[in-house]
């Protein structure tokens, strides 16, 4: 009876509609929303007065899209079809943000083209992350899975704590230091998500050009990994224990 229930624990989970992760994405929008601007609205409900708060939450999101998303995955069963579940989970989490994205530009100094490139930013966030995944969902060994998970917590959190350490210390950043921001997903979303009534300025372009070439690695990368498992047997763990 034990050896039947672990073989059914180790089994892939077939493709399914991932209702539970939008369950959970619309939680975390509504708990970062109320951790952040409360029930009670401030004292002069202008766009100022929102600026700070929209560029929090949308932090919060990207913490929920490079980690909260892969923590869940990864902690659970491996995948029988990881690149469809992945576009699965991708599309839902991309749809549901637009409800956020596009109403705070009522609340918001935001111009057509910034709210555009704050949602190409979160769309090449989700792909990137999403096409990474789909390695680490795909995976027997539980080593795998933590060195994964590891891998997007590093990701998440390094580029912006250099970044920010590079300007205590150097009173400033080197031109290409920026481009580390493109690697994080909190930091990218801030940086798009600033109270500014402007355009995006050409080193905001820039970092959407960076975001845009690592999604396309990361797409790159997942799809000819499971071309090679499924074409040419490359395993992608040797035991469920690592």
């Amino acid at each position: 009876m034990n050896s039947l229930r672990d073989e059914q624990s180790l089994a892939p989970r077939p493709l399914f509609i991932p209702r539970g992760l939008v369950v959970l994405t619309a939680l975390w929008i509504f708990l970062s929303w109320v951790s952040l601007f409360g029930f009670q609205p401030p004292v002069q409900a202008q766009s100022a007065s929102y600026g700070p708060s929209i560029r929090l939450l949308f932090v919060g999101i990207g913490v929920g899209i490079s980690i909260a998303w892969p923590l869940l995955r990864l902690s659970g069963r491996r995948s029988s079809a990881p690149i469809a579940q992945c576009v699965f989970d991708a599309l839902a989490i991309f749809v549901l943000l637009q409800v956020v994205i596009w109403p705070l530009r009522l609340v918001t100094s935001w111009s057509l083209p910034r709210a555009l490139a704050l949602d190409a930013a979160i769309c090449f966030a989700v792909c990137s992350t999403g096409a990474l995944l789909s390695i680490g969902v795909s995976a027997k060994s539980e080593r795998t899975r933590a060195v994964m998970m590891s891998g997007f917590v590093l990701v998440t959190l390094a580029p912006a704590a250099v970044f920010l350490l590079t300007q205590l210390l150097a009173g400033g950043s080197p031109s290409m230091m920026p481009a580390l921001l493109a690697l994080s997903t909190p930091a990218l979303l801030s940086q798009f998500s600033a109270p500014v009534p402007l355009d995006p300025g050409s080193e905001e372009v820039w970092l959407l050009k960076v975001a845009a070439i690592g999604a396309g690695i990361s797409l790159v990368a997942a799809i000819g990994r499971h071309f090679l498992t499924r074409f040419f047997g490359v395993p992608a763990s040797n035991s469920p224990r690592g």
